[in-house]
């Protein structure tokens, strides 16, 4: 189908030389073209809404981020004061609890069969 495009300086004479038909095709070709160009737009706009929506996320994203190092890098003097403390707790409870003394291994020496527990016969001794 060959797609007829009015021009702006049309002649008069020319419209009205056209059968009804005609007309009626042409209306629904500029409807046509109409839809279609609204279509475009919306999509255009919904993409543009997209990435908006990307780029606040991911600028949301950061700042959480920023703020959690923040909240990380700086600890109130209470905070570190409680730190300080726990660690203390913690390494008097190793010492005292955890740290065992060393015993020196023994060497073992193999019992004779008179020093031994086992119950046995006239055979063994």
């Amino acid at each position: 189908m060959v797609a007829v495009v009015p021009t702006s300086h049309a002649q008069p004479e020319t419209e009205k030389q056209r059968s009804p038909k005609q007309l009626k095709r042409l209306q629904e070709q500029k409807e046509r073209e109409m839809k279609k160009m609204a279509k475009r737009q919306e999509k255009a706009l919904q993409k543009e809404r997209k990435a908006a929506e990307k780029a606040r996320k991911e600028e949301e994203r950061e700042r959480k981020l920023e703020e959690l190092r923040l909240e990380n890098e700086g600890k109130t003097p209470k905070e570190m004061e409680e730190e300080k403390r726990l660690a203390e707790e913690q390494e008097l409870f190793e010492k005292e609890f955890l740290e065992t003394e060393e015993k020196a291994p023994q060497t073992h020496v193999k019992k004779s069969a008179m020093d031994s527990n086992r119950l046995g016969g006239s055979h063994m001794a």
